[in-house]
């Protein structure tokens, strides 16, 4: 075997012309797959799998029309209702109609309204605009009284009004809806008030466009701080390019074959070639540390190459499967775009390392040897300097230094139990984002934003023949006012609505007549008289009908007791035959986040588990594999008191950092620990230790250097959850180190763990 191993690198290093043309073939071929790449959000892609009442939402926005493509302008003017502001309203909805793509536009100077008198009970409110106040006021007073467009289309105050623009459902795609509201901005120019955007499809466009700009921002700070970072280590050309053409390879790999297994590029995936940049680039620091060090030592290239490959060659293939254990643990996840994070980002991990292995020897063979005097930082300077001064200090003080973990423990132990585990959609969004101040104007000045729906079905046992019976429609009416009185909850829009109000009108006006008709065939004949009005409220066949609301932006818990106490209600009250069920993006979204944070959290201990067991096989003791991960479970309690000290949620994004930190915080320790191996064999314990840190210290404080650094270019982000994964994990990963090179040492000094000792 050992054999084997000495041709095969030997066969590298002696075609290394062959390897590059081998790597660039491969490379051309994914890089043609790029062009079928797709970008794509949507909240659904945030549900669970076989979730049957995810099926049944699905089934249901299949079914009735104006679910996800309804969006609003709300504007604010110094009088909507002014004969200007009117004249600017008609002009903009003018404009709007023309655009390819909008199916409808409705607002102020369209409405039409059911009123007593006249030819039809449905009339526009304004045929014209008046030029007279008394006009002016009393088309006011007649909007300002429906409870229809109250706070949907005008706000209570009167001082805010909105557009709603339904998208056609064949325009309702990223491409679509970009289109769509590129000409809606330059609409918006026809009339110089404040705008605000809101709705699903606003969120869906906008939520992609900042993945885009995300991607922007964040390649080239981290292809600078790379740069800047490798220049100070390898104070070379070749040792800043040779990298990044690494990174550059793996990330081409990559996405290329995400685009040819047709995987979009969504709200999660997006962040894979910025991890990538940041991950990929720690193989090519530690082979080509150990290459310089190994090259002033032996002199000859060839040799220098071997040496490393046979020595660092297996911890660089084990701190690839610890990384890609942490990420490839989120593919137990049963949600597509989580589990499809994890497993590319863990192959794009193999692929870094398939990529230094043999890209890195194949150009150092064909390179000039590297000037003695460049060889010789990495055996002097200030990083060496610093690891003498903490190799020192552990071999002066190790059970203090152990004590003191063991302390940090206990406050990360505190600091955990005091973590939120509730949070919000809208939290997605950095503080100050544009579309987060127009959300949260549309939830203060317009009632809600975000959508909720509750579905009642006439069971075909029961004893209504269709949804036009009279008690089908009271209870509709009921859950609809008790809706209606929870806080949290703005507008509740349901087929009853109009029918109240035809009944209203039909009867002169009279406030006394504003309730559901006692008649079958009386709610009969207003539907079929205006069935367009009604047609987003029932499905083809009078089985179903739909209450659409609006809620606020609330925490897990509260939509949890918002969904309890509606299904309470409709349990307590509905009739028999007659079956209803919560749904809608927002109670079905928050739900998710739920289920996502417990199974995250199932993807740790996953991980923990692989990774110990590996150790376990590696060194084949397990005295040594548990002191091993204890360092690394330190920095996980450390996030978890971050999190709990600094109020971050318990969030899908904060809880896959816990995973993926440790997949990537143990490759240190593996690099350690595999050197010790070494060195055990013709040296005591603690001098093991000593040498082991001189030889691997350089190289870990160096990745680390470069990990922490470009997870915190991820604070650029429009994501909240971006900024988020990237501190913790740049804490967690600077602890890891700084446990590496203190606790580890400490306690194998401590505890001289009986392995056996790794011959050269």
């Amino acid at each position: 075997m050992k054999k084997t191993i000495q041709k095969a690198i030997y066969k590298l290093l002696d075609h290394p012309r062959l390897t590059l043309f081998t790597l660039a073939l491969v490379t051309v071929i994914f890089g043609s797959f790029l062009k079928d790449l797709r970008l794509e959000f949507s909240i659904e892609q945030l549900f669970t799998q076989d979730d049957p009442r995810v099926e049944r939402y699905l089934q249901f926005r299949d079914e009735f029309s104006g679910v996800d493509n309804i969006l609003f302008l709300i504007y604010e003017s110094n009088d909507p209702f002014s004969k200007e502001n009117l004249d600017k309203n008609r002009q903009l909805i003018e404009s709007l109609e023309t655009i390819d793509g909008v199916e409808s536009v409705t607002s102020l100077t369209n409405l039409e309204l059911f009123t007593e008198g006249g030819d039809y009970l449905l009339q526009p409110v304004y045929e014209e605009i008046p030029y007279d106040a008394d006009s002016l006021l009393m088309a006011k007073k007649t909007i300002m009284q429906s409870e229809l467009v109250r706070n949907y289309i005008i706000s209570a105050d009167g001082k805010m009004a909105s557009i709603m623009i339904e998208i056609d459902r064949d325009y309702n795609d990223y491409d679509g809806r970009k289109r769509i509201l590129s000409e809606i901005d330059q609409s918006q120019m026809i009339a110089d008030w404040k705008w605000h955007q809101a709705g699903l499809p606003v969120i869906r466009t906008r939520y992609v466009q900042y993945m885009i700009q995300d991607n922007i921002r964040f390649l080239i700070p981290v292809a600078l701080v790379i740069s800047i970072l490798l220049a100070l280590l390898f104070r070379s050309f070749a040792g800043v390019l040779l990298p990044l053409i690494v990174i550059v390879l793996t990330i081409i790999w990559t996405v290329g074959l995400m685009a040819k297994m047709g995987i979009d590029i969504n709200i999660i995936s997006y962040m894979i070639p910025t991890l990538l940049m940041i991950i990929s680039v720690s193989d090519s620091v530690h082979f080509m540390v150990k290459y310089f060090q190994d090259l002033h030592e032996f002199g000859h290239r060839r040799e220098a190459l071997y040496q490393t490959i046979k020595k660092i060659g297996t911890a660089l293939l084990l701190t690839s499967v610890t990384t890609a254990v942490g990420f490839g643990a989120l593919s137990f996840v049963n949600i597509n775009i989580v589990s499809e994070f994890g497993i590319f980002t863990a192959i794009g991990v193999f692929f870094a390392f398939i990529i230094s292995i043999l890209f890195l020897p194949s150009m150092f063979m064909l390179m000039r040897r590297t000037a003695d005097d460049k060889l010789i930082i990495y055996n002097v300077g200030v990083r060496v300097k610093i690891i003498q001064k903490i190799s020192t200090l552990v071999r002066a003080y190790p059970k203090r230094i152990i004590i003191s973990w063991c302390f940090i423990a206990f406050i990360g132990i505190w600091g955990a139990v005091k973590i939120n585990p509730h949070s919000k959609l809208l939290e997605d969004l950095r503080p100050g984002n544009k579309l987060l101040d127009d959300m949260k104007v549309a939830e203060d000045r317009m009632g809600a934003v975000l959508p909720v729906e509750i579905i009642l079905e006439i069971m075909d046992d029961g004893p209504y023949e269709d949804i036009q019976d009279v008690e089908v429609m009271q209870f509709l009416d009921q859950v609809g006012v008790f809706m209606s009185a929870i806080p949290e909850i703005g507008k509740v829009m349901s087929v009853t609505q109009y029918i109240k109000e035809i009944h209203q009108a039909m009867n002169e006006g009279d406030p006394a007549f504003y309730h559901v008709p006692y008649s079958r065939n009386l709610i009969s004949q207003y539907m079929l008289l205006y069935e367009s009005e009604f047609e987003p409220f029932f499905n083809l066949d009078y089985t179903k009908l739909r209450i659409a609301a609006q809620i606020k932006d609330i925490d897990s818990r509260r939509s949890a007791e918002i969904e309890e106490e509606i299904n309470n209600f409709i349990m307590d009250n509905a009739p028999n035959g007659v079956k209803a069920e919560v749904t809608g993006t927002a109670f079905l979204a928050l739900r998710t986040n739920n289920y996502l944070v417990r199974n995250l959290a199932g993807s740790f201990f996953i991980a923990f588990i692989v990774v110990t067991l590996l150790m376990v096989i590696l060194f084949r003791s397990v005295k040594m594999a548990l002191i091993s991960v204890v360092p690394n479970l330190i920095p996980m309690l450390i996030m978890a008191a971050v999190m709990g000290f600094f109020q971050v949620s318990l969030r899908p994004s904060t809880a896959m950092t816990f995973a993926i930190a440790f997949g990537i915080a143990v490759d240190d320790t593996l690099h350690y620990l595999t050197r010790y191996r070494m060195e055990l064999s013709d040296r005591h314990y603690q001098k093991a230790n000593d040498a082991t840190m001189m030889s691997t210290g350089v190289a870990m404080m160096s990745t680390t250097a470069i990990l922490v650094s470009g997870f915190m270019v991820l604070t650029l982000s429009e994501f909240t959850f971006s900024i988020q994964f990237g501190i913790l994990s740049a804490i967690t990963i600077l602890s890891a180190l700084v446990g590496d090179l203190t606790f580890l040492p400490a306690l194998l000094s401590q505890v001289k763990p009986e392995i056996k000792p790794l011959a050269e």
